[in-house]
């Protein structure tokens, strides 16, 4: 009755899942049309965070500087900071470190992908997740073996072949979904 439920939740937002899809592929496409730029953007994105994340650190240390540890914490904000300008002054060393991070998150997604998969498993479509599951551990396993001569452009080229994969996967999951749906009274 659960996997009833799922599907019926699914179903009516199905369509959501599709445009999903669809940005998806289409972004991967782009990634691998443009690898290096791709996996410079990625870098980019990755010293935005870390910098908007010290700031946020920094920020929230000076708020509660009656708290006996947040000089380590504020000092945690200012390696997040040293981190993030490292990666925007130097994309190129950024990318090779990306491209590590990358491999151990793809590999890491695999496995939660296949775990969910089976948890899913009474649901139309499971088997799609199996695949992008295992499209990921190929994908975090390739980019360790190159690295690093190849990590300033296979970050965006495997990027693009991600995406593409959990595009194709959400794709076939929500028109699964969509076929399966219960019919609504007129």
């Amino acid at each position: 009755m659960e996997s009833d439920a799922a599907t019926t939740v699914l179903g009516h937002r199905w369509g959501w899942l599709f445009a999903l899809s669809i940005m998806q592929i289409v972004a991967g496409c782009i990634a691998i049309a443009s690898p290096i730029i791709a996996s410079l953007a990625a870098v980019a994105v990755f010293g935005a965070v870390l910098i908007l994340t010290a700031v946020i650190q920094l920020i929230h240390a000076f708020k509660v500087k009656a708290w006996p540890r947040s000089a380590w914490y504020g000092l945690g904000g200012v390696l997040y900071a040293i981190a993030g300008l490292m990666v925007a002054l130097n994309p190129i060393g950024g990318a090779v470190a990306l491209a590590v991070l990358i491999a151990v998150l793809f590999i890491a997604d695999g496995v939660l992908r296949i775990m969910f998969a089976m948890a899913a498993r009474p649901i139309a479509g499971w088997g799609w997740l199996i695949a992008a599951g295992i499209g990921s551990i190929v994908v975090g396993a390739l980019l360790l073996m190159g690295w690093p001569a190849d990590a300033p452009w296979i970050v965006g080229l495997l990027l693009g072949i991600n995406l593409i994969f959990t595009g194709v996967m959400y794709a076939a999951l929500a028109l699964a979904a969509r076929g399966s749906r219960p019919a609504v009274a007129a």
